[in-house]
């Protein structure tokens, strides 16, 4: 009985652990077969480790590849105390020596690691150096494996507040002002990513080669600034706000041929490399953001208007008496009393009555149309953020006051910036060029890409371009512009004092926006700036006597650096130097007699804005050298392949407008230049050129 009931329990117990392996082993097999895949991935996932790789963002740099914003790499040092067999002696040594290198208190040092016996940052953000004096210490190979280094990378802008504005910054690798909010996309690059083996304790030891794709650098930005420029422009425009104790200012400096800007300066000025320290005020870029009226300097567009369109000629004589004139029951008067002056004169000396009533008969519409083409009321399209349009408002809203005093810079509000491309349309011949601040982008490929050089239209005839440069070669001889007056160079421009329009309510303040506009040389030139002052309170408010003055200290400067787009005429013989105008004239080849070197107008531009297409010789890369003596060839008259080849052999790039054969060139022929230097060519077919019997400029 006894016996029986064993053996039953037996079986049972046979039973149920055969059930429990049986189960056991169906499990494992589950384990093995059908829930492999789920095992293995999380095998893989505790034994790797997927890193995100950030990528360099690119470099800034202004024309001649001076670092403008860069990254650079710093190493933080730690040490984990937790297992650590070293003695609190050795310890201590080691930390001397590098509170010697960091230039810590050692004791405090010191002290901080006793406090812990866990993780112990003892160097922080160190540079490149420093991180390697560190790990060539006698003791470091002793703490190796309890040390921690950690890296980080860090924008910076090595020239600090020179071009502050205009770089803008960044926070954690995201642009947030300027150029590197506008250009982000192209400077952060691409994230890669690598799957790094990790042990028991957590530590990294190797790389999954086949799980990695490295990250792509962001795109390098060449801009066409000239930091020599830009350091001169700040440093002037800072003496001017701070000589009148002025709320602050403006300055750019562009080249009328190709639009580029060279410099752009605000004040308050901004050092991107602490950006919380500022305000708005400091951060934005005035030329761009502000708007105001901008007063006589915008006479501009008055007296191109009236000689455009033939309503005056230069030496037409206006009726200036008593210098008053009331336009409805507003009386606007001249600083300057003539009973008459000729239309040049009206310019010259800023005549307020003379101007209106050179745009009574102008007419409305006519005012309205060349305010528009000069890019007025229209964004320009410039490759940086928070770009303002300006106020011009239609015809059909004008009120019986609003032409007269649109005609001398009221009742109308510009950016400097589109002043100072309406002042370039003046210098280059009657041409309107898109601005330019970025030249190549160099991308992480290293494909370069080239920007090219836009037309927006044509605004005036050359002969009205050289017209008005006459007038404003007189502002600056002996007009109210002579503080500008650079010895040894013909000086055109214009001065401009402006009331400043009362915030949110009509009217106007006692506060002044002083201003000039420049064109150096008068012949051929080179450069156009802008100087605009904010509320000079000390020391005078008229454009003349404060804006005028800086902008002879900025050129003074400027044509004496090596390396300048403003270049040095010679001595004559009699050891004075000469006009580029009689330079070029010295220089110039004489051309064919059977090719004209103008024809009427350049070719029709659809749509309202041409871009030149910079074309690529092939061969050697010609590389900018000073001292070369270079002038620009004749190729008027050549065909297109002909003057490109030519002009590559003398080191010039070439703009081309058109096809066929040269029928103009810019910069004219004999002008002195540098290898690299940009040539615009104006190109016809021949059939084109045989149909023209008159051959007399524009």
């Amino acid at each position: 009985m006894v016996s029986r009931i064993t053996n039953h329990r037996l079986s049972f117990i046979s039973v149920i652990g055969f059930v429990l392996w049986g189960g056991l082993g169906l499990r494992l097999g589950f384990v093995q077969v059908y829930d492999r895949d789920i095992y293995l991935q999380r095998a893989y996932d505790q034994q790797r480790r997927i890193m995100t790789l950030i990528p360099n963002r690119g470099r800034i740099f202004d024309r001649n590849l001076e670092p403008l914003a860069l990254n650079v790499e710093f190493e933080t040092f730690g040490i984990n105390r937790l297992g650590m067999s070293i003695t609190e002696e050795q310890l201590g040594r080691f930390v001397v020596q590098v509170a010697q290198i960091t230039d810590q208190d050692p004791d405090l040092l010191m002290d901080r690691l006793l406090d812990t016996a866990g993780f112990t940052y003892i160097a922080r953000e160190v540079n490149e150096d420093i991180s390697k004096r560190i790990q060539s210490l006698p003791l470091y190979e002793q703490f190796k494996s309890h040390i921690q280094i950690e890296k980080e990378t860090r924008r910076v802008y090595p020239h600090r507040s020179i071009a502050g504005q205009i770089l803008g910054f960044s926070v954690d690798g995201i642009g947030r002002a300027g150029l590197e909010m506008k250009y982000n996309q192209l400077l952060k690059g691409v994230e890669g990513f690598a799957v790094m083996q990790i042990d028991a304790t957590g530590r990294t030891y190797s790389r999954v080669e086949s799980d990695y794709r490295p990250a792509l650098r962001g795109t390098d930005v060449m801009l066409t600034i000239d930091m020599a420029y830009q350091a001169i422009a700040e440093e002037v425009l800072e003496d001017t706000v701070r000589r009148h104790k002025a709320l602050g200012g403006m300055i750019i400096v562009m080249e009328p041929m190709t639009g580029e800007i060279l410099a752009m300066a605000s004040a308050p000025d901004f050092d991107p490399n602490t950006p919380s320290y500022y305000s708005y005020e400091n951060q934005k870029m005035r030329p761009l953001v502000d708007i105001y009226e901008p007063g006589s300097t915008f006479k501009l567009v008055t007296a191109a208007a009236v000689l455009e369109t033939n309503t005056y000629d230069l030496d037409d004589m206006i009726v200036t008496k008593n210098g008053t004139i009331t336009v409805g029951t507003k009386t606007i008067t001249d600083n300057e009393v003539f009973e008459a002056l000729t239309v040049q004169d009206v310019i010259v000396h800023s005549s307020n009555v003379g101007t209106i009533k050179m745009a009574q008969k102008l007419g409305e519409i006519s005012l309205f149309e060349y305010t528009r083409k000069f890019g007025f009321g229209i964004k320009t399209g410039i490759e940086l953020p928070g770009e303002a349009q300006g106020i011009l408002h239609k015809p059909v809203d004008w009120s019986v006051t609003t032409l007269p005093t649109m005609a001398i810079g009221y009742g109308v509000s510009v950016t400097g910036l589109q002043l100072v491309s309406a002042y370039c349309a003046v210098a280059n011949g009657g041409l309107l060029m898109a601005p330019q601040i970025i030249k190549t982008l160099i991308h992480a490929d290293g494909t370069v890409q080239h920007t090219s050089l836009t037309v927006v239209r044509k605004v005036i005839s050359e002969r009205t371009a050289a017209l008005l440069r006459q007038v404003f070669t007189g502002v600056v001889d002996h007009g109210t512009g002579s503080a500008a007056a650079v010895p040894g160079y013909n000086v055109a421009g214009k001065t401009g004092t402006a009331w400043k329009a009362r915030e949110g309510a009509p009217g106007y303040t006692k506060d002044y926006r002083s201003s000039f506009v420049g064109i150096f040389p008068a012949q051929n030139p080179e450069i156009v700036a802008l100087i605009m002052i904010d509320e000079p309170t000390e020391g005078g408010f008229y454009g003349g006597s404060v804006a005028a003055p800086a902008f002879r200290k900025m050129v003074e400067r400027m044509i004496h650096l090596p390396r300048r787009p403003i270049k040095m005429p010679p001595n004559s013989d009699d050891g004075r130097p000469l006009y580029l105008a009689t330079l070029r004239d010295q220089q110039k080849q004489k051309i064919d007699d059977e090719v004209p070197s103008i024809l009427e107008s350049p070719p029709k531009i659809e749509g309202g804005v041409l871009t030149l297409r910079n074309l690529e010789i092939s061969g050697e890369p010609v590389q900018r050298k000073e001292g070369t003596g270079l002038s620009i060839p004749t190729v008027v008259g050549m065909s297109l392949r002909k003057a490109i080849q030519k002009l590559a052999n003398n080191g010039i790039k070439a703009a081309v407008v058109g096809s066929g054969y040269v029928v103009r060139q810019i910069p004219a022929a004999g002008r002195p230049a540098l290898i690299g230097d940009f040539c615009l060519i104006e190109c016809r077919p021949l059939d084109t050129m045989a149909e023209r019997n008159d051959y007399s400029m524009e």
